[in-house]
């Protein structure tokens, strides 16, 4: 199968900048998150990781030869995907609120908007759009703008008092609600309508590189001009799951310049030793995804925002390598599996 370098390259640092956030605001403590190395790693984690990640997937489906019920069968098991993994990163706490009595609500785990869940709607949306006969660009479009200046709204409207766990799969500040619809489709939108594109978009950066040059300049002073809303934002975990229009442009606008950044480091040494584990890490993103959560999340039961920051760098060492151990161990099986 053919691989993509500089996809698989932003998924993996993707996935690399998530697991020390995850690490952060689960086993730390007030003091360590508030911090400036927690503020950081929150900001480096933002608008580069999840919504990079949601980009190169949406990019991949407009790509995709697979018929439409194959990749509609795909959108269905990434999402039971999803709620399967919910269930195992929590089977801890489960344990706990059956046996242990604690009074905490398992639906709000077991049903917390993630982004598996994220992945699968989005696939199926995508899809759908996919057997348009024409005009997939036009109704992106619209579509982006609709969904991103709308989500304010929609986080307004369908906040209700009642329990409900429908809703925060759309829209809404619920707390157990971290990628749903408004805003998050907007982003492998962007990558599926970039596809279609794709051949005039890179006929304008090599015919007219010194347009080119001053787009990435304006967009650089835009992200830096607006870097204090942008910031804040990312690092505020619910305006971040929630963000508004504003957000939405800064974020696309830093996903530029690190798009940008990385095609070009890899254009010049793309046989870096550090690059080809960043893509061999993108590669195997979901298998690494899912077994991180699933360490961190049952250890998190037990230790929940109480270690201090001192004991970070030794949690991050020590997930980081397991879950690279089953990860390597997952590919072997795979590959001896396909051949």
């Amino acid at each position: 199968m053919k691989r993509f370098a500089l996809p698989d390259l932003l998924k993996g640092f993707a996935v690399f900048l998530i697991v020390p956030i995850h690490i952060l605001e689960t086993f730390i403590d007030y003091p360590g998150r508030e911090s400036l190395l927690g503020d950081i790693l929150l900001v480096l984690g933002g608008p580069i990781a999840v919504p990079i990640f949601m980009i190169v997937m949406g990019y991949f489906v407009a790509r995709s030869n697979k018929s439409t019920s194959r990749n509609l069968v795909r959108g269905i098991a990434i999402f039971i995907l999803g709620l399967l993994l919910n269930i195992g990163l929590n089977f801890h706490l489960l344990l706990k609120i059956k046996y242990s009595g604690w009074q905490i609500q398992p639906l709000e785990y077991i049903l917390g908007v993630d982004i598996l869940f994220l992945a699968g709607i989005s696939i199926l949306i995508l899809t759908l759009i996919k057997t348009l006969p024409k005009g997939h660009t036009l109704l992106l479009f619209v579509l982006i703008l609709t969904v991103s200046i709308l989500t304010s709204y929609m986080n307004e409207q369908l906040m209700v008092t009642d329990r409900n766990y429908l809703l925060p799969f759309i829209a809404g500040n619920y707390s157990w609600s971290y990628f749903p619809i408004f805003p998050w489709i907007v982003y492998p939108m962007i990558g599926f309508l970039f596809q279609k594109e794709e051949v005039q978009i890179k006929s304008f950066m090599q015919k007219r590189k010194s347009l080119f040059a001053l787009v990435i300049s304006a967009v650089t002073l835009l992200v830096v001009v607006f870097g204090k809303f942008g910031i804040q934002t990312t690092i505020d975990l619910s305006a971040y799951y929630h963000h508004i229009f504003l957000y939405f442009l800064w974020a696309i606008g830093v996903v530029f310049l690190w798009v940008v950044l990385w095609n070009y480091i890899q254009q010049k040494i793309p046989n870096s030793k550090v690059l080809r584990y960043f893509r061999w890490l993108g590669k195997n993103i979901t298998v690494f995804y899912v077994v991180q959560w699933l360490i961190i999340g049952n250890i998190a039961t037990a230790i929940y925002q109480s270690q201090s920051l001192q004991t970070y760098v030794f949690w991050v060492a020590g997930i980081f390598t397991i879950t690279l151990i089953v990860t390597r161990i997952f590919e072997v099986i795979r590959t001896k599996k396909e051949t």
